[in-house]
């Protein structure tokens, strides 16, 4: 008998195979996504029920640790996505620039990649795109199953400079739309305080 967790990690996978278009591999799904799609269709932002912020310690590919809950004063981006997701694809030009633009004030973009491949294919994919912000691998489910449920990929959940989860955005992230609101944060926490 499959226990819950089995369960659970299984219809989150069928549900994010289905928001992306399936399990495809990246290079021979690119071409073909951009001769029927008009253009990227951003992401709805939901404002939810303030949460604190999970109790975690996320480990970079590079080996080093975020502790989620000692980030007071940042604004986080925790982004789930996969490197076969082409919404996923489509946004990480847009999280780049977020980071390297808002980066120093105080945001910190977090990928979480849920490719079950992990390291294998997640590695070169990051070094490909020359992705700037930390990359975290959660092919075990750990990071989902925290901040579930994540109904699609891309998922982005937005932490507060006090550590609380207050919005959340399934599909492409509203860049033009959510910088000023991100920017309003980092000016309201004084994040950028002391920084040149």
């Amino acid at each position: 008998m499959r226990s819950p967790w089995i369960l659970f990690c299984s219809l989150s996978l069928a549900l994010a195979l289905v928001a992306c278009g399936g399990g495809e591999d990246p290079e021979q799904s690119s071409s073909s996504s951009s001769a029927t799609t008009s253009g990227p269709i951003p992401g709805k932002v939901r404002d939810v029920k303030p949460e604190p912020v999970p109790d975690l310690t996320l480990e970079t590919m590079e080996g080093e640790s975020i502790d989620l809950q000692a980030q007071e004063g940042r604004v986080l981006l925790v982004n789930f996505w996969a490197t076969w997701c082409a919404p996923c694809r489509e946004e990480i030009p847009d999280l780049k620039a977020l980071h390297s633009d808002l980066g120093e004030e105080g945001l910190t973009v977090i990928g979480v990649a849920l490719d079950r491949q992990g390291r294998e294919v997640v590695a070169p994919f990051a070094k490909k795109l020359e992705i700037n912000y930390p990359i975290v691998i959660d092919n075990e489910g750990s990071a989902e199953a925290a901040f579930g449920p994540i109904p699609g990929l891309p998922t982005t959940i937005i932490v507060t400079p006090d550590g609380q989860m207050t919005k959340r955005v399934v599909g492409i992230f509203p860049t033009d739309e959510m910088k000023p609101t991100l920017q309003k944060m980092l000016d309201e926490s004084g994040a950028a305080a002391g920084t040149t």
